[in-house]
């Protein structure tokens, strides 16, 4: 009788858990259910996403997501954070997604999957025009940069040595500069060359850039019930590089096609 019951116990759990597992839904389901995708960015970090003199927030990545969520069938929800916080709000599910100018990073690719690259990017090292004593990444041993915190570009930092300055936007990172309270800064060559567009008789140059260019992706939370979204999202990239909008959208805040 002890035998039946555990038996009959142990067939009910199975058909338990079957039905939770029957019913769960995959992000993609939850995003499609919902008819948007919450997208993170931070709205600071011209061209990539940043506000226009009207407040509206615009940008390359804005336009991608946009693009990207269009021919997913939903539309792009946009919450914006500093940077140092995108991957812990991805993480604890206050995002989807973060379309970012994300760099992909051996550390960052375990803990996040990431959609197929739809930029390429160089990094710069930028310093005023009167410094003389940094000319190459070598010479940042001992000197000071200001770079947001967990970015790419505040690891390349540490990694030559440099004592870094945590800033939240490039805007703070140039009044560090310039008013002489950093030697440096390393960023995109693609945001510097919009700075200068901006800002012609600013007195900083580039005082060199790395070999190594670094591939922009879309990050999302690395488990079972995301992967059917991280599809769906790489088939809509693939067909935004196909039919040559995500040219268009490049050449329109770049002046060049960052996708090649």
């Amino acid at each position: 009788m002890k035998k039946s019951l555990f038996l009959f116990l142990c067939a009910l759990c199975v058909f338990f858990s079957s039905c939770v597992k029957a019913g769960h839904k995959s992000l993609l389901d939850q995003v499609k259910a919902k008819g948007e995708l919450v997208v993170a960015l931070e709205g600071a970090w011209e061209p990539w996403n940043y506000h226009d003199e009207q407040g509206r927030l615009v940008g390359f990545d804005v336009d991608v997501a946009k693009e990207m969520c269009k021919r997913m069938g939903v539309r792009a929800k946009f919450v914006e954070f500093e940077w140092e916080r995108l991957f812990s709000c991805l993480e604890n599910g206050e995002c989807d997604i973060i379309v970012n100018g994300v760099a992909i990073t051996t550390e960052r690719k375990n803990r996040f999957y990431y959609t197929t690259p739809y930029a390429v990017e160089k990094t710069a090292l930028i310093v005023r025009k009167d410094e003389n004593g940094i000319n190459s990444f070598e010479d940042l041993a001992g000197k000071t940069s200001a770079n947001s915190l967990y970015s790419t570009y505040d690891s390349i930092a540490k990694k030559y040595g440099a004592m870094t300055i945590v800033v939240d936007t490039f805007d703070e990172t140039m009044e560090l500069l310039l008013s002489n309270r950093a030697d440096s800064t390393i960023n995109s060559i693609l945001v510097y060359y919009n700075y200068i567009k901006n800002n012609p008789n600013a007195p900083v140059k580039i005082a060199a850039i790395l070999d190594d260019a670094f591939q922009i992706a879309i990050p999302c939370r690395k488990s079972a019930e995301s992967q059917s979204l991280l599809e769906e999202m790489n088939r809509a990239i693939d067909s935004m590089k196909a039919d040559g909008t995500l040219a268009n959208i490049s050449a329109a805040y770049f002046g060049l096609d960052v996708a090649k």
